[in-house]
């Protein structure tokens, strides 16, 4: 296993991964100091077993120094070395006086300033970073006696940072501020190695402290969102605020699906407390996507350099890869631990991510607030929609701002189609496009057709109640927590009403069909509905679900265990309602009896009355009805606009073949009425 893991060392080095610098005069002096003080240490039966080795590597080393002349180990009696290494390890102590801090040596004294670390320590770290970024620290380990494979452990690193090995292992103790923050990892053969943080850090080039605090506090950039785009967070939004603003160690949870606001969320947050956020872990040296280990460690360099301080908010964004540590990338590390690091915050912390179900329960319990972030409410996304287009300086009409924000989609999906229309010339039909393409590659299926707004007119649909008194009513109610059954033929304007009852609530009317809510996977459609409700819930929404006897069949029918468990999910969710919900129907006598009981009101909808016939007639053909057809029967609104769509492609306008077409949509349906004149 070591032998395995010393040639993948090497081949790191000879792949680049961890390419070793050049030594400069200043290392190469820092080099034959610690050369000195390890073989100082030994005895002379290590010397004479070890000497040809600690010789070459000396000699490997080149200094400008007339009292240090270069040797060639091979040139050596046995005999000899031992007395040439005390005699090199002495003249070197001698000049450890003209030993001046190299750029490696100032940039780790500034990184244990912000640290909390003490000289031994530093010491240790800079071993660390050294033996991965020059050969020759490593090679020193290869030949002093108790290392294991050319591996760092505590007897291999102790002898040279003049330590006990016993001492040195305290210090790489998981709870000690070397492993706390990240800087050096352990593997499970009790091996330690520097971790990519600390070589990130080394590689700096920093050339003050100021600066590399400037490396690693980078700064954010500002949120293109408003305080009102999130105002369907409600009040967690404000105690967010209150939260972050009280300078308390909290840690706050944000979640949702992608592309919701969350991380320009943070952002926003931080400004309103007159805070920077500052983002742990986005990317390395390379602007490549780093590991989550570094990630962990830069989030603990943070805590660190803010410390007391009230002007920055630490944010971990995308935290699934950190709090949803498998076992394997978890090491040594318990689920204790994990705790600890969100319990522990010593500074107001954000940790976001999609999808909190797969969080440990004993994480989330130590989160002081969750916040969910569903998708906005379409008026929210329209305004959304209006300023990334006044951004992106495009011309584009009401009617294409309405389709867009019409689309379920997160606000960056929106803000992604109008800068690709921007690119691709800023046309209506290259911003739907783009977008209905996004929707369709994030959700996996083609969006619903855009409805243009039409003005409903409850008095020309026929029902066993006051339509327009019904409504006016349901928007006097105290209470959003109602239910409304509208049964009744098809095309009879079930789903119609149902979407001006939520214009004159003021509401967004949120459509599910069975296409959105089956799924044949067992507890698949339950889990479904409980989201819908939940969307509708949080949105503020109404709930409208066509052709409800989908899910509330029978459940005495039922011949699989599925068909009833659909049911009762629909019948718990409608129990413990916070919102309107509409469910239609075409066969109301097919509902579970104990669904039926459930709703507030129900409405049976019917066919036309000859009256409304023929005021729809003119309505929709701007002629008038002949009059050998007075006797317009068993006629639903949704003949007239399927007749009038034909009407207009065909650009037909003779009364008597719209009333043929239109006797023909009833008889298509099944109505047992008596034919329309003729």
């Amino acid at each position: 296993m070591r032998n395995r893991k010393a040639l993948r060392r090497r081949n790191n080095y000879s792949h680049g991964l961890h390419q070793p610098a050049s030594i400069s005069d200043g290392e190469a002096i820092r080099f034959r100091l610690a050369w000195a003080d390890a073989v100082s240490r030994l005895s002379p039966l290590m010397l004479n077993r070890h000497g040809e080795g600690l010789l070459s590597v000396f000699s490997r080393v080149k200094i400008d120094d007339a009292d240090l002349p270069d040797i060639d180990a091979a040139d050596i009696k046995p005999s000899d070395r031992p007395a040439l290494i005390k005699e090199l390890a002495s003249a070197c102590r001698n000049r450890s006086g003209r030993v001046r801090k190299s750029e490696l040596d100032r940039i780790i004294g500034w990184l244990g300033e912000l640290l909390g670390l003490d000289s031994l320590d530093q010491a240790i770290v800079s071993l660390f970073a050294r033996v991965n970024l020059f050969e020759e620290w490593q090679e020193l380990l290869d030949v002093l006696p108790g290392n294991r494979g050319s591996h760092l452990t505590p007897a291999a690193i102790a002898p040279i940072v003049g330590a006990t090995s016993n001492a040195v292992d305290c210090r790489l103790h998981i709870s000690a501020p070397i492993c706390r923050g990240g800087l050096v990892e352990r593997d499970s053969d009790g091996e330690y190695s520097a971790a990519n943080y600390l070589l990130r850090i080394a590689r700096s080039g920093a050339r003050s402290k100021a600066q590399l605090v400037r490396t690693l506090m980078p700064r954010s950039s500002r949120s293109s969102l408003r305080w009102t785009d999130f105002d369907h967070l409600g009040i967690p939004r404000e105690i967010a605020e209150k939260l972050v603003s009280s300078g308390e160690p909290v840690s706050i949870l944000l979640h949702g699906p992608p592309g919701t606001g969350k991380t320009e969320f943070a952002r926003l947050l931080a400004s309103r407390v007159g805070a920077q956020a500052l983002f742990a872990g986005e990317a390395d040296e390379s602007g490549r996507e780093p590991h989550r280990r570094e990630r962990l460690a830069h989030l603990m360099t943070l805590r660190a350099i803010t410390r007391g301080d009230q002007k920055h908010l630490i944010v971990m964004d995308e935290a699934d890869d950190v709090l949803l540590l498998d076992p394997e990338e978890r090491g040594h590390r318990s689920k204790l631990w994990l705790n600890n690091l969100v319990e522990g915050a010593e500074r107001p912390t954000i940790w976001i991510i999609n999808e909190p179900r797969r969080l440990e329960e004993s994480l989330v319990r130590r989160m002081d607030l969750a916040i969910e972030f569903p998708k906005p409410s379409q008026a929210v996304r329209e305004g959304i929609v209006r300023r990334h287009i006044r951004k992106e300086r495009l011309k584009l009409t009401d009617d294409t701002v309405a389709r867009l924000a019409s689309l379920p989609a997160a606000p960056a999906i929106l803000a992604s189609a109008i800068r690709g229309a921007r690119r691709a010339g800023g046309a209506d039909c290259e911003v739907l496009a783009i977008g209905n393409e996004l929707v369709s590659a994030v959700s996996g299926q083609r969006p619903s057709a855009f409805r243009t707004s039409s003005v409903y007119d409850p008095a020309l649909s026929v029902a066993d109640a006051d339509l327009a008194q019904l409504g006016s009513r349901l928007r006097q109610a105290g209470s959003p927590a109602w239910s409304l059954l509208l049964s009744g033929p098809s095309g009879t304007g079930k789903s119609a009403y149902a979407r001006h009852l939520a214009n004159l609530l003021g509401m967004e009317a949120i459509e599910k069909r069975g296409s959105d809510l089956l799924n044949p996977f067992v507890g698949g459609t339950e889990q479904l509905m409980a989201e819908a409700f939940h969307e509708a819930a949080r949105s503020g929404a109404m709930l409208l679900i066509d052709e409800a006897d989908d899910f509330l069949a029978k459940r005495a029918e039922a011949v699989r265990g599925w068909e009833r468990s659909m049911v009762n999910e629909m019948l718990r969710q409608m129990e413990g309602l916070r919102f309107p919900f509409v469910a239609t129907t075409n066969h109301a006598e097919m509902l579970d009896p104990a669904a039926q009981r459930r709703f507030t009101i129900r409405v049976t909808f019917q066919t036309l009355d000859p009256r409304r016939a023929h005021a729809l007639f003119e309505r929709y053909f701007s002629v008038m009805c002949p009059p050998q057809q007075a006797s317009l029967i068993d006629l639903t609104p949704g003949d007239f606009a399927v007749v009038a769509a034909r009407a207009r492609l065909l650009a037909v306008r003779e009364p008597t073949v719209l009333a043929k077409w239109l006797r023909e949509e009833a008889e298509a349906r099944g109505a047992t009425g008596r034919p329309i004149g003729f």
